[in-house]
């Protein structure tokens, strides 16, 4: 004998469907109709940001790495590892301060998120090498 479910007296399943606490049928329509609304009330009432100015660009060392092929990814840990002056040796009870690169400039740590300026990290290359 096969068990078939009781039908459901009352309710429309197509497109709606009733509350447990019995407050009858909520249409799915109108919920989505409801909450767009919600939406569209919530956008309209917040402050117009401003948006970013196209001269700064942060990027990800993996965007940096597929943007510039001249840098792997390693190269720029490294240098983004070197960018503030550190500890190097502590011998004798004095501590050797390596100096940083200089890159710092251009780097912001969001989080775990490390972030470079693109067009900070360029003028810095740029600046390498030259004899100043």
């Amino acid at each position: 004998m096969k068990n078939s479910p009781a039908p459901l007296s009352g309710a429309n399943l197509v497109g709606s469907f009733c509350l447990a606490s019995g407050s009858g049928p909520f249409s799915v329509q109108s919920y989505a109709h409801q909450r767009a609304e919600r939406v569209e009330s919530i956008a309209s009432s917040a402050p117009v940001l401003r948006e970013m100015s196209p001269e700064i660009s942060w990027l990800t060392v993996t965007q940096l790495t597929a943007k510039h092929p001249a840098f792997s990814e390693n190269s720029l840990r490294a240098l983004i590892f070197a960018a503030k002056p550190r500890v190097g040796a502590i011998r004798n009870g004095a501590e050797s301060i390596l100096p940083g690169n200089g890159l710092a400039v251009a780097i912001r740590r969001v989080g775990r998120r490390v972030l470079i300026n693109e067009k900070e990290f360029l003028n810095w290359v740029d600046r390498q090498g030259r004899n100043e």
